[in-house]
Order: C-alpha cells, then sequence, then structure tokens
C-alpha cells in the first residue's frame, strides 16, 4: 500500500511569520497593561488627594467675619453646617456619617469627626469617597 504524503499545514516562513506576529501582539498587549494599571494607580491617587482636600469639600460655611475693636482683633467663628445624608457603621460598630459637599459627592466621615469639622478643624480620620459600583446586564 502507498501512503499519500501530506504537505505540512504551514511552512516555515508562514510559521516564523505567525511567530513574529505573536510576539508583537503579547508587547503590544504587555505595554497596553502596564499603561492601564499606571492609569489606576493616577486615578487612585488623584482619589487619595481629593480625599486629602476633603475638609474643604465636605463642609460648606459662610466666611468668617473679622472685627476690629480698639486695635485688638476677635474673629467671629461660623458654625459650619455639614449636610449628613444617612447614619452608617463599621464593621466595628463606630457610627459612620455619609457626607455630601458642595459638588454632590458623598464621602464617609467617621462620626467623632462630625463635631470637628463643624468647628473648623480638621478631622482625626481622612473622610473616604462613596464608590458607587453599577452592574450591567452581563455581569
Amino acid at each position: 500500500m502507498s501512503q499519500k504524503r501530506r504537505k505540512p499545514f504551514l511552512n516555515r516562513k508562514e510559521t516564523q511569520s505567525l511567530l513574529t506576529t505573536l510576539k508583537l501582539a503579547t508587547t503590544a498587549g504587555a505595554l497596553s497593561l502596564t499603561i492601564a494599571g499606571w492609569g489606576m494607580l493616577a486615578q487612585l491617587d488623584s482619589a487619595q488627594a481629593a480625599a486629602n482636600q476633603a475638609v474643604a469639600l465636605v463642609t460648606s460655611s459662610s466666611p468668617a467675619t473679622a472685627k476690629t475693636l480698639a486695635g485688638s482683633q476677635s474673629a467671629t467663628q461660623s458654625v459650619k453646617k455639614i449636610d449628613v445624608i444617612q447614619w452608617v457603621q463599621d464593621v466595628q460598630g463606630r457610627p459612620v456619617a455619609v457626607v455630601r459637599d458642595k459638588r454632590g459627592s458623598l464621602w464617609y466621615v467617621m462620626g467623632s469627626d462630625i463635631t470637628r469639622l463643624e468647628k473648623g478643624q480638621s478631622p482625626l480620620v481622612q473622610p473616604q469617597l462613596v464608590r458607587t459600583v453599577t452592574r450591567t446586564r452581563a455581569s
């Protein structure tokens, strides 16, 4: 019996070009993932910077008026009103306020820091931005 000799599926030139294409695709994928990773880190860093400035964003106040009386200055301190949306608890049972800032963003603020913020002091625990996650039909 005679066996028919088959031609190889790919010749050497085609396998080399396929390997080159695979290398380029892998390199492009690695670069895009690296750039995406740097983008996520930059986004996280900007969220932390926003959290550091949360004191200015969380509180809405009228400017304090300063009066001068006989050479001495006494500033009348205004009480800042904080827009508390809801009170929740953390995992340890401590009260946490959900606060809306001037821009409409929601923040988690420790309950003990609410009075500090209303007095114009900095919080002991940094407020955290509330992350809202929406679901798609596919998830």
